[in-house]
C-alpha cells in the first residue's frame, strides 16, 4: 500500500496540496476547423491541512469547480500534481487510487442529481460501503448506516424515503453521510449552501463545523458567499482567470476587496451583509 491511511497526520503537513496545476481543454473540431485551447487552470497550488478549511471564492467562470474536479483525478491535470498525504496520485496504479479517493470526496451544489431518485436512503448510504468494502454483512452495513444518519441529523425512519420526498438541505445531510460512510478525511464543498434558503444553509454550515471538529476533516469551500466564506474559512483564495490571484486570512482578502470599487471579487458575490445564520464558531 503506497499510502498509509492509519498514520497520524503531521498538523503542520499538509494533508491534499495542489502544486503549479494546469488544466487545458482542447475544444471539439467542427468542420475540420481548429479552435483554441482553453484554459481553464493555470499554474495553481494551495494546500489543505486536518481540521481547517480553505475557502476558494471568485467570479463564475474563474476555474473554481475544474479545480475541484482535478484534484481526486475525475479530470486529469495537463500539468502539475496533487498530493495526498505526500503522494503524488498520478503516480498510483487504478486499485490504490480507488482506495484513496475514499477519502476524498466532492459534494455538489445539486444533491438532487446526485442521489438516484429511485433508491431510498438506506439503498443510497449502502451503495458506497457495497462498492468499497465487499464483505461487509449486511447488519453491519445497516448499524454503519443509521451511525452515518444519526451524525448528520437524519432520522432513521427516513431510510425508506428517497431523494425527492426530501428538501434541499436534507438532500446536503445525505451526501455528506455517504462520506462519513467512507471515512473522508477532505471534503471538496462546491458551492453546497448556495441553492439551500437561509436557514437551511445556516443549519447546513453548523453540521460541517460540528463534524470537522469531531472528525478532523479538511475542507474546501467553494463559494460565491463572501459572509459565509469569512464566517467558515481559516484562508481563503481568490482566483479569477484561471489563477490564484490573492491569499490570505478572511480579514485581509475581504477588506482589500471591501477597499477596491473595481474589485470583480465584490461585482460577482452576493452581499457580505447577508449573514446567514448564527453560526457555532464564527471567529475562525
Amino acid at each position: 500500500m503506497v499510502v498509509d491511511q492509519n498514520n497520524q497526520q503531521n498538523a503542520t503537513q499538509p494533508l491534499l496540496a495542489v502544486r503549479n496545476v494546469t488544466l487545458h481543454y482542447a475544444p471539439r473540431r467542427f468542420f475540420g476547423a481548429a479552435r483554441p485551447t482553453i484554459s481553464a487552470v493555470q499554474d495553481v497550488s494551495l494546500e489543505l491541512f486536518a481540521g481547517k478549511t480553505l475557502a476558494l471564492v471568485g467570479p463564475s467562470g474563474s476555474g473554481k469547480s475544474s479545480l475541484a474536479r482535478c484534484i481526486p483525478l475525475l479530470e486529469q491535470p495537463s500539468a502539475g500534481q496533487i498530493l495526498y498525504r505526500g503522494v503524488n496520485l498520478s503516480t498510483l496504479d487504478r486499485k490504490t487510487l480507488k482506495t484513496v479517493r475514499r477519502e476524498i470526496h466532492l459534494i455538489f451544489q445539486d444533491s438532487a442529481s446526485a442521489l438516484n431518485p429511485r433508491l431510498t436512503l438506506e439503498e443510497i448510504l449502502a451503495e458506497p460501503l457495497v462498492i468499497h468494502e465487499a464483505g461487509r454483512t449486511a447488519g453491519t452495513i445497516r448499524k454503519r448506516i443509521c451511525e452515518a444518519m444519526e451524525q448528520v441529523e437524519l432520522p432513521e425512519k427516513w431510510k425508506s424515503r428517497r431523494p425527492l420526498e426530501l428538501s434541499g438541505g436534507q438532500r446536503q445531510r445525505v451526501a455528506i453521510a455517504r462520506s462519513l460512510l467512507l471515512r473522508a478525511r477532505v471534503l471538496i464543498l462546491d458551492e453546497v449552501l448556495s441553492a439551500l434558503d437561509l436557514s437551511a444553509q445556516g443549519q447546513i454550515a453548523n453540521l460541517l463545523l460540528a463534524l470537522q471538529t469531531h472528525h478532523q476533516l479538511a475542507f474546501l469551500f467553494i463559494t460565491h458567499d463572501l459572509s459565509m466564506a469569512s464566517l467558515l474559512a481559516d484562508e481563503v483564495a481568490v482566483m479569477r482567470a484561471g489563477r490564484i490571484v490573492q491569499r490570505g486570512s478572511p480579514a485581509e482578502v475581504f477588506t482589500v476587496n471591501l477597499q477596491s470599487t473595481s474589485s470583480p471579487l465584490l461585482r460577482n458575490s452576493p452581499s457580505r451583509e447577508t449573514v446567514p445564520a448564527t453560526l457555532i464558531s464564527a471567529d475562525k
